[in-house]
């Protein structure tokens, strides 16, 4: 089994997840089910786990409540859902794949609606440069978009109508799906639940964790999960499209539309090569991420795993892992500033909310100037939520990430890789553990202490803050500080060049 260096009770609840899975995912219904993903944002069971709630299974009543919100709720979504395709037949957007294609190569990846409103235009934020490389090689290409997020047919319209007016190659669901997909859609809204209860049913074992599991699925069948199972389908019409090969470029977070996606191509034809692409920096604790080779067998893992650096592939493993190019991060490779231009702490603010008001709460008790203090909110998570408690006279940044660590002598943040990045920059880095759930720091042990730290209060942010700023004016402790993001920079990051993205995704050949 893959050696993803998990400790303790993050380490136990892989592994019990993925014993569980050796049943539960014979059944094709229950990839779409978020707590045997292990993703511990869309479910409790790992903050459940870790805090040792007592599982107590609910009864009758609540069992039926639970199934009456997720038949009305999933009945509601799946009605807007049909609407979708109304208005994407009016929009007469299509992508016209070729017969006669010797190869055609998919992108799998996310699009946001709110951006393409917002900017007026479509540009690929998740695989930078990737287009046009493939249009040098003369590579015939299309993107196969999970759009993201509207419940509003009228928003969804003028993207589709965007999309085929800037002439953007996209095949989606909506093309790739037939009447009889969408009756067995229907058909999965009504039985999924039974299955889980069935399954729910099946656990015997009398362990805390098996109980926990079992309170915990019949807990989430309040949620609708047609949609994930909705990318099954539509692997399962990739796999039939007329042409000779397809390789599939995923952004692969192991969530259950991407498992559901695989398991769907891989009922097909043996002519298609995934590539799960995790060019992005995350913890190890985000559990989902994690590729389960115990799971390849039931389809669902990528045939190639390129990941951004070598720290996150795993001592031991069966699976396919290369270093590939860390798209969206070309800057940290060109990226050049003097020290005597930084004298600003940056703070950058979480996505969670409780995260970032805990942030700002130590912030607003400490005696720092903020005549020097920049604050850069989440992108999802606007700063206007935090207006009230801001520290007077901050400034609130907005400029690129690249052009603030120009002028950053520290920087104080959370559960983001951005972190990392300010590290592998010669930016020490202060982390603010949560105090709301579990941590999940992406930042190496290695390092600890001498270019990042973590803090809990006000004294240790202050004690903190302190000691990087002597650590700076240190000749010997700076050049560690510089060895440090030099060898940080080797273990997370591979340069984005054209011979590597190339190689990487065998595009050569």
């Amino acid at each position: 089994m893959a050696d993803y260096g998990l400790n303790g009770e993050f380490k136990k609840v892989f592994d019990f997840l993925s014993a569980v899975n050796q049943t539960a995912y014979k059944n094709v219904y229950l990839l779409s089910n978020e707590v045997l993903s292990k993703n511990p944002f869309s479910n409790n069971f790992l903050k459940r786990f870790l805090k040792r709630e007592n599982p107590e299974l609910p009864n009758s009543l609540k069992v039926f409540s639970r199934l009456l919100f997720y038949y009305l709720k999933s009945f509601v979504y799946f009605g807007i859902y049909l609407s979708f395709f109304a208005v994407f037949y009016i929009s007469r957007l299509k992508y016209a794949v070729n017969p006669h294609l010797r190869e055609l190569v998919l992108i799998d990846t996310f699009f946001l609606i709110d951006r393409i409103e917002d900017s007026g235009n479509y540009e690929d934020t998740y695989f930078v440069g990737l287009k046009e490389i493939l249009e040098k090689l003369g590579k015939h290409y299309a993107y196969l978009p999970v759009f993201y997020i509207t419940k509003n047919p009228a928003r969804l319209f003028k993207t589709f109508r965007f999309l085929k007016k800037n002439r953007i190659p996209v095949l989606t669901e909506y093309q790739l799906l037939s009447a009889g997909d969408l009756f067995r859609l229907f058909y999965f809204i009504l039985k999924y639940p039974i299955d889980v209860l069935i399954f729910a049913r099946s656990i015997r074992e009398d362990t805390y964790e098996a109980k926990l599991l079992k309170a915990e699925i019949i807990d989430n069948l309040r949620f609708t999960t047609f949609l994930k199972f909705s990318r099954y389908l539509q692997g399962k019409k990739i796999a039939s499209l007329v042409c000779e090969k397809i390789k599939l470029i995923s952004w692969f977070e192991n969530q259950t539309i991407d498992k559901n996606l695989y398991k769907g191509i891989r009922e097909g034809e043996n002519k298609i090569k995934i590539y799960g692409a995790q060019p992005f920096i995350f913890s190890k604790s985000i559990l989902n991420i994690l590729a389960d080779e115990n799971e390849a067998k039931f389809g669902v893992v990528p045939d190639r795993m390129v990941v951004s650096g070598s720290y996150f592939i795993p001592e031991h493993s069966t699976l396919d892992f290369v270093v590939g190019p860390s798209f969206r991060y070309r800057k940290i490779f060109t990226t050049v500033f003097e020290v005597k231009d930084r004298d600003n702490l940056l703070v950058l603010l979480p996505y969670f909310i409780e995260d970032a008001k805990n942030i700002l709460n130590l912030l607003s008790k400490t005696g720092i100037s903020a005549q020097n203090i920049m604050v850069k909110a989440h992108p999802a998570t606007p700063v206007k939520k935090f207006k009230n408690i801001l520290p007077l006279n901050v400034k609130v940044a907005t400029d690129d990430i690249y052009e603030l660590f120009k002028t950053t002598k520290m920087v104080i943040g959370a559960a983001s890789g951005t972190l990392v990045e300010a590290a592998s920059l010669g930016i020490p880095v202060i982390y603010v553990k949560s105090i709301h759930r579990f941590d999940y720091n992406p930042l190496p042990i290695y390092g600890k202490g001498i270019i990042w730290d973590e803090v809990t209060s006000t004294a240790e942010l202050e004690k903190l803050l302190a000691k990087f700023g002597n650590a700076l004016d240190n000749i010997n402790e700076s050049d560690k500080i510089k060895k440090i993001a030099y060898e940080y920079k080797n273990m997370f990051f591979c340069k984005p060049t054209y011979e590597n993205i190339i190689k990487t995704y065998e595009l050569d050949h």
